[in-house]
């Protein structure tokens, strides 16, 4: 049995704490809703009949893009998980969209942007993950 104990932190620490771990949580599930929201609008701009055919309605697939997008962004360990899921569903439901709006995006172009799309999702899903040294904006506190 060690003699070290852990360590005591006053109140004022946990607070702090506490109200940067919910600050965070809130930030991430706002981003994930504005992901579903966006993703939802983009589904709607599909105009062929065939490609409303899913195999889940549309709100389903915007409501869970969403919430991977918002546990991706989150600061824990089982985050990584979710960041390598975001990609591939997000990449291929852009690729169907920009495929399916009126005029359809040529392929190689509709490829590329979906490219985007999903790189740059999984890009601040990351870089909202990570835990930063010092405060975001340069704040000194």
């Amino acid at each position: 049995m060690s003699d070290t104990h852990a360590p005591h932190h006053s109140t004022d620490i946990r607070r702090q704490a506490r109200r940067r771990r919910l600050g965070r949580v809130v930030l991430a599930a706002a981003l994930g809703i504005v992901v579903a929201g966006y993703t939802y609008g983009a589904l709607g701009e599909r105009v062929d009949p065939a490609e409303w055919n899913d195999l889940l309605p549309q709100w389903l697939e915007a409501a869970a893009l969403g919430a991977i997008f918002a546990v991706a962004s989150l600061p824990i360990a089982g985050a990584i998980i979710a960041r390598a899921v975001v990609p591939v569903p997000t990449f291929v439901l852009y690729l169907t969209v920009l495929l399916g709006k009126s005029p359809p995006v040529p392929y190689a172009a509709a490829f590329v942007m979906a490219l985007l799309y999903a790189g740059a999702l999984t890009a601040l899903s990351t870089y909202l993950a990570q835990r930063p040294e010092r405060s975001k904006l340069g704040s000194r506190r």
